[in-house]
């Protein structure tokens, strides 16, 4: 009754899934010795051995964009908010600041932005429009250098 059905089994295993874990914040603890280093760190949750050197390279990056935020949002004359507000670095008089650096800034922008020419005092600006198709609204967004924003509408200069 059976015999006429293929019993095969593959020689290799079913594949394992490629997902990455879901981030965590690390919960480290002390682990009195590892090697010649000394005292060293474990993460509970990942099992990951700490790197100092990334540690270090990762609060400095931090840091350094902080700092970052604050010379900028200040120097608009803005008032620079602490902690981490969703959507809202700093305030001023007329305006709201949300302050991006690092891998959100577009070289492409950039590019045509400084490419626009200007004559006798003017601002350069550059205009992006999404057309997303028949049915939807456009929505553009304006792009204007940070020294062209200050010199027009620096608040408290």
């Amino acid at each position: 009754m059976t015999d006429d059905l293929p019993l095969h089994y593959p020689d290799e295993a079913p594949a394992m899934s490629t997902a990455k874990p879901k981030p965590h914040r690390h919960r480290w603890a002390a682990y009195p010795l590892r090697g010649d280093d000394g005292p060293q760190e474990w993460c509970d949750s990942c099992h990951r051995w700490r790197d100092p050197v990334a540690s270090r390279k990762g609060r400095n990056n931090k840091k350094r964009g902080g700092a970052i935020q604050r010379k900028r949002i200040e120097g608009l004359g803005g008032r620079n908010l602490a902690g981490n507000n969703p959507n809202l670095d700093g305030i001023g008089a007329l305006f709201a600041y949300e302050s991006k650096s690092g891998g959100s800034f577009s070289e492409r922008y950039w590019r045509w932005l400084s490419g626009i020419p200007r004559h006798a005092g003017q601002v350069g600006v550059l205009i992006v429009t999404e057309t997303p198709g028949r049915g939807h609204k456009a929505r553009s967004i304006v792009v204007v250098d940070y020294d062209d924003w200050r010199d027009l509408h620096g608040e408290g200069e």
